[in-house]
């Protein structure tokens, strides 16, 4: 897993005094990454470097020192250099003649962008005319290279700047080479529009050395991270792969998608609880043969699915299966979608999270989120504040609760258990559509149903679902059920 920090200046500033570093031997090897990512876009390039007055900005100096001669190249200094680093790099570039323009100069000459303007320390809002600025670069032809984090993009992932018509500003890159390690701010729901690939670069030491003596915030899961759940024996029959339980509520079709994903990774049986209100509203009718359906929860039930398309007027199976539940030896569960908006949520929670033998996961899109750091925290968040501080506000609920993983589901969906962080980024735009977060609950129910620890159902569950995404185009075509099809076919 790769390790990401929401502020890598901690481990950098420890590493240059381990290893007896130099800001400006730092800043040669960030120069020497952009300028192999400005010269992979072809010999006959022509860049034009936008450098700020700090440290980001003496990284493209640097660049354009490197690359003068190899390619057509000029600088925009946006304002004078403002580190000691800065103006020794500075005085570099002019020296070897680097040419610098004014911030009027015509773009329709360039083919590059490389963006040095502010990078990690950029807080607050642009001024107009860095906004005015990337709103240029950002319509003009060509690739478009960021340096460390595309500006505009805070320490959080935040995006404080707006147009008129409330759209984030950022310089929006087809690739970010992001410095010595990954930070948080290039996975938040914002920026994902914004960082285009991300390609993390070396400063002149190994990860191991750089990461050495410091916790990451969060970690990147990876393809190699996750446990399918493959079938060691030979000899075998379903009891030995678990049964699920999902609960149906007042929309069918969702607990029905649900129960599908979770047969489909690997459970050995599924069974709908309906209660007496359901009967006769078509569930039958809708169910595919290979659910199976009844009143009540089956003896052998070994996780419970409780939330997909429940609605808000069902309490009297919330009741029967949270009872269920509580009474499970192992308690296992999977709570989705409408649960957070029932008053008991809370409780319910506290008292799964006080049994240190339960496995339970609960997966919230931004909306009920919000609902659930309001009522479990008793904060009073707007929506849009916890989209955009959605990093935090997870990680302080998971340590209120922290045996509960929190899978909480966005552009980049988190994975918190005792306020640890992992991220899956690979998910695709297709997702948005209803019915991706069920499928999502019923894989996860289905490891847990099949002996799984949350935390590493919820990683493999994840990443399974949004690297299925990845093999489906045209984008906005792929449906809940073709997403059940598509589990796997990518990993």
């Amino acid at each position: 897993m790769e390790a990401v920090y929401i502020d890598s200046s901690l481990p950098e500033k420890e590493t240059k005094i381990r290893c007896h570093f130099g800001e400006c031997i730092m800043m040669e090897n960030a120069a020497a990454a952009l300028e192999k990512a400005v010269l992979g876009c072809g010999a006959e390039c022509s860049v034009l470097v936008l450098c700020g007055g700090g440290n980001n900005g003496g990284d493209g100096l640097a660049l354009a020192r490197r690359i003068y001669g190899k390619c057509r190249v000029s600088v925009f200094l946006a304002e004078a250099p403002r580190t000691e680093e800065a103006r020794i790099q500075y005085e570099m570039a002019k020296a070897v003649g680097v040419p610098f323009v004014e911030k009027d100069a015509p773009l329709e000459c360039y083919t590059v962008f490389a963006d040095c303007l502010f990078g990690t320390g950029f807080h607050g809002k642009l001024s107009e005319d860095y906004a005015a600025l990337i709103l240029r670069v950002n319509e003009a032809d060509g690739v478009k290279i960021a340096c460390d984090i595309p500006s505009g993009i805070d320490k959080n992932g935040c995006i404080e700047t707006k147009d008129a018509d409330g759209s984030p500003i950022a310089f929006r890159a087809d690739k970010t080479v992001t410095m010595g390690a990954l930070k948080t701010a290039l996975f938040s729901d914002e920026a994902k529009d914004f960082t285009g690939t991300i390609e993390k670069a070396g400063l002149g030491v190994s990860d191991f050395v750089f990461e050495k003596n410091t916790e990451p915030d969060a970690y990147i899961i990876e393809k190699s991270d996750i446990q399918l759940p493959h079938r060691k024996k030979k000899s075998a029959h379903k009891g030995m792969f678990g049964h699920t339980a999902v609960v149906i509520g007042e929309k069918p079709g969702a607990a029905i998608l649900a129960g599908t994903a979770a047969l489909r990774f690997g459970t050995g049986l599924v069974t709908c609880i309906t209660d007496s209100s359901t009967k006769g509203d078509g569930v039958s009718f809708l169910m595919p043969p290979e659910l199976m359906t009844g009143n009540s929860f089956p003896e052998k039930t070994t996780s419970v699915l409780l939330g997909s398309g429940l609605g808000t007027d069902k309490n009297s199976i919330v009741s029967k299966t949270v009872s269920f539940i509580y009474d499970m030896e192992k308690p296992s569960a999977v709570f989705d979608a409408d649960f957070f908006s029932y008053p008991e949520a809370p409780s319910v929670l506290k008292k799964l999270n006080d049994r240190k033998n339960a496995q339970i996961i609960i997966t919230p899109h931004p909306k009920e989120l919000c609902m659930l750091i309001n009522s479990c925290l008793s904060e009073k968040y707007e929506v849009s504040f916890t989209v955009s501080h959605r990093f935090e506000l997870s990680r302080r609920w998971s340590k209120t609760f922290p045996n509960i993983v929190l899978v909480a589901k966005g552009a980049n969906t988190y994975i918190f258990k005792g306020g640890r962080a992992f991220i899956c980024s690979c998910g695709t735009n297709a997702l948005a559509k209803a019915g991706s977060g069920d499928v999502l609950a019923g894989l996860c129910a289905s490891l847990l149903a099949q002996g799984y620890d949350a935390l590493e159902a919820a990683k493999t569950a994840v990443y399974a679902h949004a690297s299925s995404s990845t093999t489906f185009a045209p984008d906005y075509a792929l449906t809940p059920l073709l997403l059940i099809d598509r589990i796997e076919t990518s990993l």
